[in-house]
C-alpha cells in the first residue's frame, strides 16, 4: 500500500518535468540568441536600428506563442531616453497571457533585450577593438530574453495560470533602467503578484541560479521547494543567494523599479557580473552554455508556476 501511494504521489511530478522538456527546447534558445546576438543587430543599443530589429523579432515570436499585445492595439511601448545628451526612443515589447478565470492580477517576466551597441556608442564602453567594435550581448542579455520566450510557450501550454501573466522585453537598462522605469510608473503596482526578471543566463558560474532582491529573503526557499515537487528526489538546492554584494546588483537590475512596491520581485541570474566576457564584443553566441542555458529555463519555469497560480 505504501509503495503504491508514492507511485500515485510522484507521478504528477514526473509528468510535469516530462512536460517542461518537451516545450522548452535547446533549438529554440539557439535561434532566439543566434539572431539577437548577431553582427546585423549591431549591439541592440537603445533607439538604434539593431534595437528597433530586435524588438520587430521579439512581438513576432509574441505573436506567434499566442501572447496578446498587453495595450490591445500594439505589442510595443515607447518611451523617450537620452544617450550622450542626444534625445533617443526606446521600446519595451510586451505580450500578455490572459488569466484562465476573469481578474485583473497580474505576474510579470522580463528580460531586457537591450546591449551597449558599438564602440563607444556607451559611455563607459572601453573593451572594443579595432578588428571588433560591436558587443553583441549574447549572454548580456540575449539569454534572458530567450528564456523569457520559451517561459511564455510553456505557461501557454499548461492552460492553468490564475493571474494575467505578463512577459515583456525591456529596453533602455544598459542606460539606467529606463524602460522598466517607464512601465512601472504607468501599471498600478496594487494590481501585480510579482516581478520576475531574467538576467545573465548563459554561463552558470557554480551550475546554478543565485536570487537578486532587496531584501526578500523568501524567494530562494520559494522557488527551491517548488522546484523540488517536480523533482521529488532532488536534494540540493538550485536557487542560492546573491553571492555578489559588492556589486550591488539589487540597485542594477530591471526587478529594482518595481521592488519598493511590489513584494515579490526578483532577478534570477547565472553569471558573475565578474565574468570576463561582461559588456566585452566577446560576449558572442560561442560562448553561451546551452546546456545550462537549458537547465536553467526548465527549472525557472517550473519554480516559478509557484506565482501564477
Amino acid at each position: 500500500m505504501k509503495i503504491f501511494l508514492l507511485i500515485i504521489v510522484c507521478f504528477p511530478f514526473s509528468l510535469k518535468a516530462q512536460q517542461v522538456d518537451s516545450i522548452i527546447q535547446k533549438s529554440s534558445l539557439q535561434q532566439s540568441i543566434l539572431f539577437l546576438s548577431g553582427d546585423a543587430l549591431k549591439g541592440r543599443l537603445t533607439g538604434s536600428t539593431g534595437a528597433t530589429e530586435a524588438a520587430k523579432f521579439i512581438a513576432e515570436k509574441f505573436s506567434n506563442a499566442g501572447l496578446v499585445p498587453f495595450s490591445g492595439i500594439s505589442y510595443f511601448d515607447s518611451f523617450p531616453a537620452i544617450n550622450k545628451g542626444k534625445e533617443i526612443t526606446g521600446t519595451n515589447v510586451i505580450g500578455l497571457l490572459p488569466a484562465i478565470t476573469a481578474n485583473d492580477t497580474m505576474v510579470i517576466f522580463s528580460a531586457h533585450y537591450d546591449h551597449v551597441g558599438e564602440g563607444d556608442a556607451i559611455e563607459y564602453n572601453k573593451d572594443y577593438r579595432p578588428d571588433d567594435a560591436t558587443f553583441n550581448g549574447a549572454n548580456d542579455n540575449a539569454t534572458g530574453v530567450a528564456a523569457v520566450l520559451e517561459l511564455a510557450k510553456y505557461y501557454i501550454a499548461q492552460k492553468s495560470n490564475r493571474y494575467n501573466l505578463l512577459f515583456i522585453a525591456f529596453a533602455g537598462e544598459e542606460l539606467g533602467l529606463i524602460g522598466s522605469t517607464h512601465f512601472s510608473k504607468s501599471i498600478n503596482a496594487s494590481k501585480i503578484k510579482a516581478v520576475i526578471n531574467l538576467e545573465m543566463l548563459g554561463r552558470g558560474t557554480n551550475n546554478n541560479c543565485f536570487i537578486i532582491t532587496l531584501g526578500n529573503n523568501r524567494i530562494k526557499k520559494i522557488l527551491n521547494n517548488n522546484l523540488k515537487k517536480s523533482y521529488p528526489h532532488e536534494t540540493k538546492n538550485y536557487f542560492t543567494d546573491d553571492r555578489y554584494f559588492e556589486e550591488d546588483l539589487a540597485h542594477r537590475s530591471d526587478h529594482y523599479p518595481f521592488a519598493r512596491k511590489i513584494k515579490n520581485t526578483f532577478t534570477i541570474m547565472a553569471t558573475s557580473p565578474t565574468d570576463i566576457f561582461y559588456h566585452s564584443v566577446d560576449d558572442e553566441y560561442e560562448t553561451i552554455d546551452f546546456d545550462f542555458l537549458l537547465k536553467a529555463t526548465c527549472n525557472i519555469a517550473l519554480a516559478c508556476e509557484y506565482f501564477t497560480r
